[in-house]
């Protein structure tokens, strides 16, 4: 008799301490799944503040892309000027002689006259 109860004991034993361990276990894994998710939504989240940095780089590449293409348009409407100007002064120079004299000395004459009075 005695002999029958240690042996159920022992069984409700290990039944309880077979219990006790898948109800550790279970524990354990609900834990390390909760930390998971907990990590999923983290990374999620800095994904999503990448993604939004990315967005806002690219912006700013399109911003500064559109400035520079005026600024080049600007500098050739300029660059056009000069040229322009540049072959009326030319031109100026061939055809009045005055000019010209003016156009090959190193000094306007008015400088020149100028400086002769100091």
């Amino acid at each position: 008799m005695i002999g029958t109860l240690k042996s159920r004991a022992m069984g409700w034993a290990l039944g309880g301490l077979a219990l006790v361990s898948a109800y550790l276990y279970w524990q354990h894994v609900t834990t390390q799944r909760e930390a998971y998710q907990a990590e999923a939504e983290r990374q999620r989240e800095r994904a999503e503040i990448l993604r939004r940095h990315q967005q806002f780089q690219r912006q700013q590449i399109e911003t500064l892309n559109d400035a520079l293409a005026e600024r080049d348009r600007a500098l050739t409407i300029i660059a056009d000027d000069i040229r322009a100007s540049t072959a009326a002064l030319q031109s100026l120079g061939e055809t009045d002689a005055e000019a010209r004299e003016w156009l090959d000395s190193d000094l306007p004459t008015g400088i020149a006259d100028w400086v002769r009075e100091l």
